[in-house]
């Protein structure tokens, strides 16, 4: 298959982009160039997710129309994609897109048809920052570790849940026969141990009255969906789905769905996420998937956190920092346009670990441009540019390639390449 797929997670439009964001988005460009560069048409997939409680209530707050709100988030997201120069060719979805809704509501057709959506009351503890229910074990001190500085909320109501407990088995014979499917394995390790613990069915759908912001729930007017639902079928509705997949009915392998997205026997898409969003992505949509009768995914990415003070960089902390301020300052310290993007892109890149948490400071950043970029990286080119230009007898210019290159150096270079795909498979962009 010549197809690749990738995907970042779509962050919600209640505030600007921070750093987190940026490296997430730039993650998954620097894996798609390489997967172009091996010659493969590559679908990237990016957005932002705009429905649920917390958009909700900050456009409230701010006295304005939810969807003029959204519009206004969702165009400065988008600005930020060629400043951090991801690939022009990428997708960018909305989850207030027209086509995303009525994918949406198909999907719950699909699930609600395979006997998984029925109606309860239920109470629990739920945090807003996450838009997510918190169990005990989940609660230190009375509040979400994640989100400490917001209060825990009580929600009291009959929604639609989803049976996510009938998918423990199949989820569970997944993992076992596709080892990889979580990187990295210390990741993998956690899902399977909260998969084998017992699944809990959750809620997916809230009261209109209380939560108009949503999409409708089909056949009910009287609810929208939970955000995370709606949020996640955006994978596949960026893709065309479910009319890409109707449009080749009876050859499924031949949809422009199946040839990204890929087929039960052989899953295609790849998708990248913070260590926040392992169970919903690996666990949560999964199981929706299999509801839906619809392949899952390849592999997922957890990415760690990007830190600020020892601190998850978060909106609702207010301890983040914005990447368009940061290119802006080292554009003021003489930097043009590209070489800006490209300092940001190595730095998070080069300096942040890809697997487990790393710090942002200032500080580091200039260090890690002035060691690693400018001196290192740069100097080596300039050496390597003034070997070539003062000894044209040793390169075959229309070739590019080395006259009577020494045995050893071949070799040594053949390494190289080898030992740099290994790493890029393996999404070790620092090694790589």
């Amino acid at each position: 298959m010549n197809k690749f797929y990738i995907t970042t997670t779509i962050p919600y439009v209640n505030s600007k982009a921070h750093l987190g964001h940026a490296r997430e988005f730039i993650f998954a460009d620097v894996i798609a160039r390489y997967q172009k560069s091996l010659g493969k048409e590559i679908f990237l997939n990016t957005g932002t997710d705009e429905h649920g409680l917390k958009v909700y209530r900050k456009a409230t707050e701010e006295g304005r129309d939810p969807k003029e709100y959204v519009d206004e988030f969702a165009e400065q997201f988008k600005q930020l994609m060629p400043l951090l120069g991801i690939l022009p060719e990428h997708n960018f979805i909305r989850t207030t897109d027209e086509h995303h809704i009525a994918a949406s509501q198909e999907f719950w057709k699909l699930c609600d048809k395979n006997g998984d959506i029925y109606k309860k009351n239920y109470k629990i503890k739920y945090c807003v920052g996450c838009e997510l229910e918190k169990t005990g074990s989940e609660i230190v001190d009375g509040k979400c570790p994640i989100h400490p500085n917001l209060e825990l909320e009580i929600i009291d109501e009959e929604n639609y849940f989803f049976r996510f407990s009938k998918y423990q088995e199949p989820l569970l014979k997944y993992y076992e026969t596709h080892p990889n499917f979580v990187v990295p394995d210390f990741r993998f390790n956690e899902i399977i141990q909260f998969t084998k613990e017992g699944l809990q069915d959750f809620s997916i759908s809230r009261l209109k009255a209380k939560m108009p912001w949503g999409v409708p729930v089909p056949n009910d007017n009287n609810h929208v969906m939970y955000v995370w639902f709606d949020a996640l079928v955006n994978y596949i509705s960026s893709l065309g789905w479910p009319a890409s997949a109707e449009a080749t009915a009876g050859k499924p392998e031949e949809s422009y769905f199946s040839q990204f997205w890929g087929i039960k026997e052989k899953p295609n898409a790849l998708q990248v996420a913070g260590k926040d969003n392992l169970r919903q992505q690996s666990a949560m949509w999964q199981a929706m998937l299999m509801s839906a009768g619809l392949p899952n995914s390849k592999q997922i990415i957890i990415l760690g956190f990007i830190n600020s003070g020892g601190q998850k960089m978060s909106k609702s902390l207010g301890n983040v920092a914005d990447p368009i301020e940061i290119l802006a300052k080292l554009k003021s310290n003489g930097l043009s346009d590209s070489q800006a993007t490209d300092a940001l892109r190595y730095y998070l890149i080069g300096e942040i670990p890809v697997f487990e948490d790393g710090d942002y400071a200032w500080e580091k950043f200039e260090e890690n441009y002035n060691a690693s970029l400018a001196n290192g990286l740069g100097n080596l080119f300039e050496r390597v540019f003034t070997m070539i230009l003062t000894n044209p007898d040793k390169i075959d210019l229309t070739t590019s390639e080395v006259v009577n290159i020494d045995k050893n150096v071949k070799e040594w270079v053949t390494e190289t390449e080898l030992n740099y795909k290994n790493e890029m498979e393996n999404y070790r962009l620092l090694e790589a």
